[in-house]
């Protein structure tokens, strides 16, 4: 195909596939903007990545994400894996269960007003992260995310949630989350911040954040930044069920770092290792790719994003 200046990659099972009913209507104001773009639709897990890779190599020089974070995250990865003078710009229409990473950015809920912005092509230098992992498989893997890693407790949220319809939105998150919480054994890890010496801790999730919100509307790092070339780490200690579900208002209402047995750091680097055989899964913008050990780190203004 025909690869014009904004090439568009809709993922119609975003938001348990509202984002592919909507799009003939979502596609008649796309092409009234942006006259001569060029779209495509994923069909499976990865082809966000690949459909972005294509693109660039065709010469597309502004791409148009129509989806979720999971979905965004795919095409940043796609296009990092470019050099830096060869990376578009990129811009995201959110169309996603949870919609977090366009929390954080402030993205116009005005589709007319966000397709003037890209038109427009005003990009910010934002930061993005770097994962290295085990995948399910066991396989050494590196992954790249432009809102939130992390482990534990979130990890096995994002699993549920990823074999459900993901219907219901931010609720999705919600129930999954509660439920999980039910059952979550708290991990035995240890960490390194910064090349800092490895600690022992028991944790109910550790968040590495580019971004503020994950989960559907969680606010798990406040103060997080996506232009000052740090990650901010959020780690949730070993919260008993009564504080798992007593602070998750918290979580929704950024007063997190007030709790017991929270603590945070900002750093450029995060090692995070299991301290026994149990699997401690992975999150990654909102998918489960695997589990720790892991390393993050961060990508100072690696990402050319219209906002």
């Amino acid at each position: 195909m025909k690869y014009e200046e904004f090439h568009v990659i809709v993922n119609p099972a975003s938001s348990g596939g509202e984002a592919g009913r909507r799009w003939q209507e979502t596609e008649k104001h796309v092409r009234r903007v942006l006259e001569n773009a060029s779209c495509e639709m994923t069909a499976a897990a990865g082809d966000g990545e690949r459909l972005a890779a294509s693109a660039i190599h065709a010469g597309a020089r502004t791409i148009v994400v129509v989806g979720g974070d999971g979905t965004l995250s795919e095409v940043v990865n796609g296009i990092l894996q470019f050099s830096e003078d060869q990376r578009p710009k990129l811009a995201v229409l959110n169309h996603g269960t949870g919609g977090d990473f366009a929390r954080t950015i402030g993205t116009p809920t005005d589709l007319q007003l966000m397709l003037e912005k890209i038109e427009a092509g005003r990009e910010h230098r934002i930061d993005a992260g770097r994962i290295t992992f085990l995948n399910h498989q066991g396989v050494p893997t590196r992954r790249h995310f432009i809102n939130i890693a992390g482990c534990g407790l979130a990890g096995s949220v994002v699993q549920s949630i990823n074999q459900s319809v993901k219907r219901f939105g931010a609720f999705s998150y919600f129930s999954a989350s509660f439920t999980n919480a039910l059952t979550y054994n708290n991990a035995k890890v240890r960490i390194s911040l910064d090349d800092g010496p490895l600690t022992q801790e028991t944790i109910t999730t550790v968040a590495i954040c580019n971004g503020q919100f994950f989960g559907g509307g969680m606010q798990i790092a406040p103060g997080a930044s996506i232009t000052d070339g740090l990650l901010n780490v959020t780690i949730l200690g070993n919260w008993n069920l009564a504080q798992k579900v007593r602070y998750s208002r918290n979580l929704y209402n950024g007063t997190i770092e007030q709790c017991a047995l929270v603590r945070t750091a900002r750093v450029k680097r995060v090692v995070i290792e299991p301290e026994n055989l149990n699997d401690v899964l992975i999150d990654c913008d909102g998918e489960a790719p695997g589990k720790i050990p892991m390393t993050g780190e961060v990508l100072p203004g690696a990402v050319r994003l219209i906002i």
